[in-house]
């Protein structure tokens, strides 16, 4: 009996590790709140986690503990405000440098010159090489972290 509880007990840790400890271990792109370079905090490997409207660095409101929630147009760094949320566009205008208006969406681009945060990589910007990529933010898995 005693063999087969402590097996039980190793079996059990080694769940728990590959499922809770190896994710949070490796999972997103931040890993703390400088690697988000103003966009919220950094929670659970992702940067827009916040407590308080002053958390999201003007890009929207704080709204169930994520960033990016807005009433108003004013409320939005990036894009205009659409059913509650920042980043949606009519023109490029709209995007303040970060990409052109796609789909009703910043961030589509053509090169690396349209993207105020990461390279331009299949149509998208925010890819990187590099932390200095980012603007700021970190690179993680070829995506900046600053990048929404």
């Amino acid at each position: 009996m005693k063999i087969f509880m402590r097996t039980m007990s190793m079996v059990g840790a080694l769940l728990w590790f590959f499922t809770v400890g190896a994710t949070t271990a490796t999972a997103g792109s931040c890993g703390s709140d400088s690697d988000c370079a103003g966009y919220g905090k950094c929670s659970s490997g992702q940067c827009g986690g916040c407590g308080s409207d002053s958390d999201c660095g003007g890009h929207g409101h704080c709204s169930n503990g994520r960033c990016g929630a807005c009433g108003s147009d004013s409320d939005c760094s990036e894009g205009r405000c659409s059913n509650g949320k920042c980043g949606a566009c009519g023109s490029d205008s709209d995007c303040r440098g970060n990409g052109h208006c796609s789909g009703g969406r910043c961030g589509s681009c053509g090169s690396d010159s349209d993207c105020s945060i990461g390279k331009c990589s299949n149509g998208k910007c925010g890819s990187c090489g590099s932390d200095s990529d980012c603007k700021g933010g970190r690179c993680s898995s070829g995506r900046c972290s600053n990048a929404h």
